[in-house]
């Protein structure tokens, strides 16, 4: 199981990567410094969902948070396909075990109509489990991908699938090892300014 995550992680990032390449020779680099015209187009989005961890100590719940994300200041693809760095801070509580991960996903959106867009990519993040008696950081990782909605020019909805993984430890002072593995779906509601 592990591998066929791995593959597919890979394979996410590949055609990421592959798909910025075939768009090469219309890359702006650094466009924060090199674009006078640079906009990031900030959006915040409030974020809400389900969480299903693989791990059977951990039960299964809601979680929450919120999505600040910008147009990629390092390289820019002109036209109607573009990276967004999305940055998530996400909250779990059950059980007396809390769950607080901080992410970085880098997208590639293209638009599937005029207001309408898909987007996917890898991520890599951190998670604070804080369990009684313990607080561990682990390294987190992670693919997703997701649909969002502009309802107007400001306001936006969508839904995000995501896969994480995380490096194993004991969080839960128990003297055994185990990982934060878990997919979620999560609704937003979100603003661009």
């Amino acid at each position: 199981m592990k591998s066929i995550k791995r593959s597919l992680f890979t394979l996410a990032s590949g055609v990421l990567l592959a798909s910025s390449v075939y768009g090469a020779d219309k890359f702006q680099a650094f466009p924060v410094f090199n674009d006078p015209n640079f906009k990031p187009n900030i959006e915040v989005a409030l974020i809400g969902g389900y969480v299903g961890f693989a791990n059977s100590d951990l039960d299964s719940g809601s979680m929450y948070g919120v999505e600040v994300s910008l147009d990629c200041p390092v390289f820019t693809l002109p036209g109607d396909n573009l990276i967004r760095q999305q940055l998530s801070i996400n909250k779990y509580s059950k059980n007396s075990v809390d769950v607080t991960t901080i992410e970085m996903n880098p997208y590639y959106f293209t638009h599937l109509s005029k207001d309408l867009v898909f987007g996917f990519g890898p991520g890599i993040g951190a998670a604070l489990v804080d369990a009684p008696g313990q607080e561990t950081w682990l390294f987190t990782y992670q693919a997703g991908a997701g649909l969002k909605y502009y309802i107007n020019k400001d306001v936006l909805v969508g839904v995000d699938v995501r896969w994480q993984g995380s490096v194993e430890k004991d969080y839960t002072d128990s003297g055994k090892k185990d990982n934060l593995n878990n997919t979620r779906t999560l609704a937003k509601v979100g603003y661009r300014f």
